[in-house]
């Protein structure tokens, strides 16, 4: 009898301990949060937040020996004790905030999940939480230098996709070749509208604190083609041209990581089979980029980008994309693989992003061979690139020219010489 008596008490108390150590991890979060503060806030501490995380723990226990009216009555002493303790913050400072008051009631419901067997997801709840605590600086400084105009931005683009992707129809439409599927189409706009908020949000955030090599690599997440037409224009009026050099050349290197992360995400398959050449012409770009790079230059004018998530840039692509689907597809069924390549090729000069999204998501349907389209994506890396030379050699002027557009042409050489090695 002893001996089952053991086992089932370590399975009601193991919880419990694991509650009371992620209860006490956010306390100490706070604690130190409060030794920061130079005694300007008046946290709870490691035992206030341990004993929180035990009351979620206990209510689950005594609902189940006694009756689910006494869990609720826990839950509304500890929230009232947090509500007169805010009472008290509100009265005797000017700003107390109420940031720890609902990490008490998350941890509480820690506890909750904790005792009913959720460990897993009670304790990443808890990292995520401890991680959020500890990023107040870093998310006061985004909300700072993300203006009102593109938070306005952000939310209309989010609650468009909202209201359209549900209504959008996913079967193929007739009459085009059966690839082409309006919900596709604005998922593809959310994926790459997506990846390009990303970086034009960390390069508002760096601005000022990165040197201006940080700046063109996240612009290459951003727009490497607008990178190349604002740098090439500034060359023209710059007596000093070699960081622009160093910023159109990053931005192409670390535009074909972000077609590498759109693979992944659309096509894993292809992933494999062109990381090679990519991953070769991303690899001379950033390193002829490094060697043109000044030290201690000041980081480059983040207003070059326009907000990926403006809604005339998000309809734009959406055109394009569908277009080049079904142009894809025609050709397949009418013209052969040559054409493929051709019209690849040519799709590439208004950017990579189209065109590569287009042909992963035909192989990803089994609608186009892994080989052909593997092919077809590494000839639009390749065009892009050239397109970008072109661009540099028509806007920038002198020296400028001379040193951009060797590296450009070389990267495309590289993909060049390892496709025909292939």
């Amino acid at each position: 009898m002893e001996g089952q008596v053991i086992p089932e008490a370590t399975s009601i108390l193991l919880p419990t301990f694991v509650a009371l150590c992620l209860g006490a991890l956010v306390g100490l979060e706070r604690q130190v949060a409060q030794e920061e503060s130079g005694g300007e806030k008046d946290f709870p501490g490691v035992r206030t937040f341990a004993f929180l995380a035990l009351l979620g723990a206990l209510a689950v226990l005594v609902g189940k020996a006694v009756g689910p009216w006494l869990s609720v009555a826990i839950f509304l002493a500890a929230t009232t004790f947090l509500v007169i303790r805010y009472s008290y913050d509100t009265s005797h400072r000017d700003d107390p905030g109420y940031t720890t008051e609902i990490a008490g009631l998350c941890i509480f419901a820690v506890g909750v999940l904790a005792q009913a067997g959720q460990l897993l997801v009670a304790t990443v709840i808890t990292i995520a939480m401890v991680a959020l605590l500890r990023s107040k600086r870093a998310w006061h400084r985004a909300s700072a230098l993300l203006e009102p105009v593109e938070m306005e931005t952000l939310i209309r683009f989010l609650v468009i996709t909202g209201i359209v992707l549900p209504l959008l129809p996913n079967e193929p439409l007739e009459g085009f070749y059966g690839v082409l599927r309006p919900s596709d189409v604005w998922r593809m706009v959310v994926l790459i509208s997506g990846i390009s908020f990303v970086g034009y949000a960390l390069m508002r955030v760096r601005a000022g604190y990165s040197s201006y090599v940080i700046m063109g690599m996240l612009g290459g997440f951003v727009s490497s083609t607008a990178a190349a037409i604002t740098y090439s224009r500034s060359a023209r009026e710059l007596g000093q041209a070699r960081h622009c050099e160093t910023l159109v050349v990053l931005a192409a290197s670390t535009a074909f990581v972000r077609v590498g992360i759109m693979l992944a995400i659309v096509g894993p398959a292809l992933l494999p089979r062109v990381l090679v050449p990519l991953g070769a012409m991303s690899a001379v770009g950033m390193l002829l980029g490094f060697a043109r790079r000044l030290p201690d230059t000041a980081p480059s004018d983040r207003a070059a980008y326009q907000n990926p998530l403006r809604l005339r840039l998000a309809l734009t692509f959406a055109g394009l994309y569908a277009a080049i689907l079904v142009l894809v597809a025609a050709a397949q069924a009418h013209l052969g693989e040559t054409a493929i390549y051709g019209l690849s090729a040519l799709a590439a000069l208004a950017g990579a992003d189209a065109p590569s999204l287009s042909l992963a998501r035909l192989a990803s349907d089994g609608q186009l061979d892994l080989e052909i389209t593997s092919t077809a994506i590494v000839v639009v890396a390749i065009a892009t690139t050239l397109g970008k030379a072109g661009i540099v050699a028509s806007i920038g002027r002198g020296a400028f020219v001379w040193r951009v557009v060797p590296i450009l042409l070389l990267m495309a050489a590289t993909g060049a010489a390892l496709l025909l090695f292939a």
